[in-house]
């Protein structure tokens, strides 16, 4: 596995850099942040992420280990490709993406290119709780949208998203969604809303296999 390169910046193109490396040649695929701050003969390191596939192997490399280690959680969620959580980590710093997944803030992530509703909301679902060991300043944030407490609309739209978005068919998310709330607490949270909707759907399985 390659870890990180350090070498001389031959060639910018859209989305990658080609460093020589002991006159070895290596592609490296990286944000438009990192393209735009580089230059041709400057020395560079760059942390990497080595991603095999079928018909190629590919590095993505980044200026800060920081990067890399949010690019990893992000690749880890269902629908978040190599290619995608680079868009991400070009259009926010590592630092904004962690504080908006532990805060929920699914609007911030919409703006991001790639990131649709669902995407956002299963994002915070699979990583809020598995961010802890990053190494980034987890406090630094500036949002790209003011922050607003969600009407109850809000929040029934969000857990029903999340819920199709795990699987579920609409009338089963909208049963639990509407079975949840009218129990839930004004100030419910959406994750605590859909961990409430996912464990009623566990326990009247039953029941919304006939819907």
């Amino acid at each position: 596995m390659i870890v990180f390169l350090t070498g001389r910046v031959v060639d910018i193109g859209q989305g990658y850099v080609d460093l020589d490396v002991h006159d070895v040649g290596y592609r490296v695929y990286t944000t438009d942040t990192a393209v735009f701050s580089l230059s041709l003969d400057q020395e560079v390191r760059l942390y990497t992420y080595q991603h095999v596939r079928e018909d190629a192997i590919l590095l993505y490399g980044f200026l800060r280990q920081a990067e890399r280690a949010v690019f990893e959680k992000l690749i880890s969620v269902s629908g978040v490709g190599p290619k995608v959580a680079l868009q991400m980590l070009g259009g926010l710093s590592a630092e904004s993406l962690v504080a908006a997944i532990r805060q929920e803030d699914a609007n911030t992530l919409c703006t991001l290119p790639g990131i649709g509703k669902k995407t956002a909301m299963r994002m915070i679902l699979d990583l809020k709780d598995k961010l802890a060991d990053l190494p980034v300043n987890q406090g630094v944030f500036t949002p790209h949208v003011a922050a607003v407490e969600p009407t109850p609309t809000d929040i029934v739209d969000d857990v029903t998203t999340a819920l199709v978005a795990l699987g579920y068919r609409p009338k089963e998310a909208q049963k639990a969604v509407d079975a949840v709330l009218q129990r839930a607490a004004p100030n419910t949270t959406v994750e605590a809303a859909v961990k409430a909707a996912l464990t009623w759907l566990y326990q009247h399985q039953a029941d919304v296999s006939r819907l």
